[in-house]
């Protein structure tokens, strides 16, 4: 029975973490115009603030993991903890930019961490039906992203300033620091938690380069479809801001869906086939959403159905092939989708936009799930050999 009650402690941390990190993550996309507005910086300012925001979430999820297979991923996951609740707080006490910019990396690395941690946990309580519970688990990230503008406008009509959105959210922070006190963590034993670990021998396994291509590739095509259809729908079809308000709105709506509705198949269609039938859906939505008369915009929206499916359905299938380093390799594939989103959903996109137009420069998105369809066919082709990896251990092979 007290197998049983720790078990579903961990499976409420896992999920608890997730939603936490969803509500602070996207924060900032209703407070960074707050943010602009209160230090008087441009839009370049305001990129570099959010750049390095990101750079510490990279190094964190790149070390993070090695750290988990060191230490233990209770250790980690407080000290991530910690980090989040100190610089949340900070963010109050602070009016200088370049200070804003250094609270904002070591936010970004107690984020980073907090990500690999809750990752890494949902590697060793999702024992069953993988594919369903890592959908469902991401799910809750998007929840945190439905309730952080209600929780945000909900202190603002009570008076508080932006600042005070992050350090009220610490309270978030410390009831995870005291949930995760209920909870024991498996850790590793013997010989196995001795063992070091490099990200060189990792990366000597051509499965693990195969999972982080794909993942690199996913994320810049997942973030980079959602962060630039409103330019897309403003620059080439000259829509107005409430019918892109609706595309966008739409297109969300249906990315927390395509997570439901994969929840409930995945187990069934199989991993590494669901992630190249939904890899293929997103290149159908979104080549005929942009060759299409402007009626078919909509489907650039409905992208978000496939999309939203292939993050946690590639976890899952990474979950059920090692056993091993899994934690480094998480943080390992968690770092690929860092930089996934920063070159190729922002930076290599803006520069082809520039150069060829955004029609052709959305078109980019096509050609990274081509990629990533490729590269997971590959697998499942050649590399991957555990029968139970294509479909869930109860059913026949996919």
């Amino acid at each position: 029975m007290k197998k049983i009650n720790n078990h579903r402690l961990l499976v409420t941390l896992a999920f608890s973490i997730i939603l936490v990190f969803g509500v602070i993550t996207t924060l900032k996309s209703q407070i960074n115009p707050l943010i602009q507005q209160d230090y008087k910086i441009d839009y370049s300012q305001l990129g570099f603030i959010m750049a390095c925001y990101s750079v510490g979430n990279i190094v964190a999820t790149f070390y993070g993991g090695v750290g988990i297979e060191k230490f233990s991923l209770k250790q980690v996951l407080w000290a991530g903890l910690v980090i989040c609740s100190i610089s949340l707080v900070t963010i109050s006490y602070i009016n200088s930019y370049y200070l804003l910019a250094g609270v904002m990396i070591i936010l970004g690395i107690g984020m980073g961490i907090l990500n690999v941690s809750g990752n890494s946990l949902a590697s060793i309580v999702f024992t069953k039906n993988k594919g369903k519970m890592m959908n469902i688990f991401h799910l809750f990230f998007g929840v945190g992203g439905i309730i952080a503008p209600i929780y945000a406008n909900h202190l603002f009509d009570l008076g508080f300033s932006w600042e005070g959105t992050y350090s009220i959210g610490s309270v978030l922070i410390v009831f995870l620091f005291l949930f995760s006190l209920l909870c024991k963590v498996p850790e590793k034993k013997g010989e196995a938690k001795k063992k070091e670990t490099t990200i060189i021998q990792i990366l000597k396994d051509r499965e693990v380069v195969i999972f982080t291509l794909m993942f690199l590739m996913h994320v810049g095509a997942e973030i980079g479809v959602g962060s630039w259809l409103g330019v897309y729908l403003v620059d080439v079809q000259a829509r107005t801001d409430t019918e892109v308000g609706f595309y966008i709105s739409l297109f969300y709506i249906l990315f927390t869906i395509g997570r439901f509705i994969a929840s409930l198949i995945v187990e069934r269609v199989g991993y590494l086939r669901l992630v190249i039938i939904c890899a293929v859906g997103g290149i159908i939505t979104i080549l005929l959403g942009l060759i299409g008369p402007s009626s078919f915009a909509i489907l650039l929206s409905i992208t978000g159905l496939f999309i939203s499916v292939n993050f946690p359905t590639m976890q899952a299938a990474m979950f059920e092939n090692f056993s091993d380093n899994i934690s480094a390799i998480i943080g390992l594939t968690l770092t690929a989708g860092g930089l996934g989103n920063i070159i190729f959903a922002n930076w290599l996109v803006g520069i082809i936009n520039d150069l060829v137009g955004i029609r052709l420069g959305y078109g980019i998105f096509i050609l990274y799930l081509i990629i990533l369809a490729g590269l997971t066919y590959s697998l499942k082709a050649k590399y991957i050999k555990k029968e139970g990896l294509i479909t869930a251990k109860s059913n026949s092979k996919g």
